[in-house]
């Protein structure tokens, strides 16, 4: 690694990984936090609950967007610019959110705040590989998904309270305070991870250079097949996501104040899958744990679809392989994140924004495709879901060769010492 990087990574405050996992979180909190009010939210707009859905897969489209520009502008412009206007079109989209009256300017709203929110949390992953690779990003990007994951447990419960005491814009509100806090912090307290040597100097490079770096990423076809395989495990998440309203308040008849239990036990299991990663980390290479979180993904999509073909409808039977499926993004995030980043030490923003928004695509489509596929069962999510954990497992096999290191696809002039 450079000197100007090593000194940076010296300066690096001891509360950065609290720090981005609070920026991350603004994430959970602004897809979880409203799920238990779209049955309101629908009565209130006079549409369908299947309607409102919409602006889940719109948020994530929306998210990926603004990834996809964040990243290359944040090795440009430095990290905490690119930050801070995320944050500032987030707050200003929130504001606007409090005034919908009609669903579609809820389902655009919702785009354009993720657009701000695409900008504002890309920066995190890009700051982590700024400073560390290997084994130890894979630490460091499990840490902070341990805390963050703080957000989805306690989102739900937060937009029950809030839905209850103060209506479903309420929650909005939360959502814009909470904004206004991390603008606060990125603009105080986050270091500026690209050296200003770095910057002016990439400013004076063509406008034309974002979109080469992309280039480079696609040209790398184990480092796309990292990718294609965490984009398919979250897929399976954001499909629970979009339809968790329907399948517990809808299809099992769960409250809206009971709705948060449910949710949350998925993500108890993902925080307890993700310290478990950490400790497999110190014996096994994140590509080897990669592959088995993988295989435990489909092991539990199969359960789901073995329950929906019983036909029981038993919230029980579906409840504890969806438990599996989910905790298993505990342990292949973090190994896939810190393996595709190893191919790109100099590009770490653009490499992280095709990432990051290759996954919330893939979420978005997939989520508005099984509500088109809408059947009033739970066939088409549990079949969705399989799908997408086989498709993960054949990219991480046939196109990232998870057996095979990969410094061996790095020349050598490009490698980073792990610390």
């Amino acid at each position: 690694m450079t000197s100007t990087a090593s000194t940076t990574e010296e300066k690096a405050p001891r509360w950065l990984v609290v720090w981005l996992a609070a920026l991350v979180s603004l994430t959970p909190f602004s897809i979880d936090s409203y799920l238990p009010a779209i049955p309101a939210m629908a009565t209130a707009l006079d549409t369908e609950v299947e309607r409102v859905q919409y602006s889940v897969s719109s948020f994530l489209l929306g998210f990926a967007l603004g990834q996809l520009f964040g990243g290359p502008l944040s090795d440009r412009w430095g990290r905490r610019l690119v930050g801070t206007i995320g944050l500032s079109i987030y707050i200003v989209s929130s504001l606007l959110v409090l005034f919908s009256d009609h669903v579609d300017q809820l389902i655009i709203l919702r785009f354009c705040q993720a657009i701000g929110g695409g900008f504002a949390t890309v920066i995190c992953a890009a700051i982590v590989r700024d400073l560390h690779s290997g084994r130890e990003a894979a630490k460091i990007i499990s840490m902070i998904s341990t805390i963050m994951l703080i957000a989805p447990l306690i989102a739900p419960v937060i937009g029950s309270v809030l839905l209850a005491v103060g209506g479903w814009q309420s929650i909005f509100v939360f959502l814009l305070l909470y904004a206004l806090a991390m603008l606060v912090l990125v603009k105080m307290l986050l270091p500026e991870t690209v050296p200003r040597f770095t910057r002016a100097r990439r400013q004076l490079m063509p406008l034309s250079s974002l979109v080469a770096s992309y280039g480079q990423v696609l040209r790398n076809p184990r480092a796309i097949g990292f990718l294609i395989a965490q984009a398919c495990v979250s897929g399976s998440m954001f499909i629970y996501i979009t339809t968790a309203p329907f399948v517990f308040m809808d299809y099992f008849g769960v409250t809206s104040s009971q709705f948060p239990l449910f949710f949350g036990a998925c993500v108890l299991g993902l925080i307890c899958m993700v310290q478990v990663n950490i400790r497999l980390l110190n014996l096994f290479e994140p590509r080897n744990i990669l592959l088995a979180g993988i295989l435990l993904q489909l092991l539990g999509c199969g359960l789901l679809v073995l329950g929906t073909m019983t036909g029981v409808k038993e919230l029980t039977l579906w409840m504890i392989p969806l438990v599996l499926v989910i905790s298993s993004i505990g342990i292949t995030g973090p190994n896939a994140a810190a393996c595709y980043l190893e191919f790109f030490p100099k590009i770490s923003g653009s490499a992280n924004a095709l990432y990051g928004a290759t996954i919330f695509i893939t979420g978005g489509v997939l989520g508005g495709l099984v509500s088109s596929l809408h059947t009033g069962t739970l066939t088409p999510i549990a079949a969705s879901m399989f799908g997408c954990a086989l498709v993960a497992l054949l990219s991480a096999v046939f196109l990232a060769r998870v057996r095979t290191p990969i410094d061996s696809d790095i020349p050598a002039t490009r490698r980073f010492t792990p610390r």
